[in-house]
Order: C-alpha cells, then structure tokens, then sequence
C-alpha cells in the first residue's frame, strides 16, 4: 500500500509519500527533507519536518485509521501553529 499526498504552501511544493515498507517521507520542492518508519502513529505527535525559512516550521502529523494513514500539516512561527492542510477533512480559510 502506498498513498502521496500533495500540496502548496508559501510557494513551496510539498509532497508526502507514505508505504507499508519504506515508511513516511516529507519532500519540499522535489528535495527529500525528512523520513520516518513509524509503523503506527500515536498521539499528536509530529513525525515529520522541514523548515521553509521565513515561512516558518513545516510539521506533519499522521493519524492512523484502521487500515489507513491520513495527513495532517501544519505550519508552525513562532508561538502561532497554523494548520494549513488536511487529508482527511475540509478546513476553513
């Protein structure tokens, strides 16, 4: 099983790949930034990160379903953590 998850944020491509056998890996702008073999995601706990610069703190957390693995990103600067995307619910702007 394999799921890619995609999105832009502050001009950076981001890309999350996620596999039974080669775990989590964080890509920004084509270039790998960050891996984890975690087999199963506990708590609120950040798995993955990159710092965008000025951007800020790139973090993502999975959540773990029955048979899934699901996606959240969040952006943090500072004292202020945005979460800036989901894969598995619709966020507000």
């Amino acid at each position: 099983m394999r799921k890619k998850f995609a999105f832009n944020i502050k001009g950076h491509n981001v890309t999350i790949t996620n596999s039974w056998f080669s775990g989590a890996k964080l890509y920004v702008d084509g270039k790998l930034r960050d891996t984890d073999k975690t087999m199963v995601a506990k708590g609120n706990k950040s798995l993955l990160s990159a710092n965008l610069g000025d951007a800020g703190f790139l973090q993502i957390k999975p959540l773990s379903k029955l048979l899934s693995v699901e996606m959240d990103a969040y952006l943090v600067n500072g004292n202020n953590s945005q979460h800036i995307y989901s894969s598995h619910k619709q966020l507000s702007n």
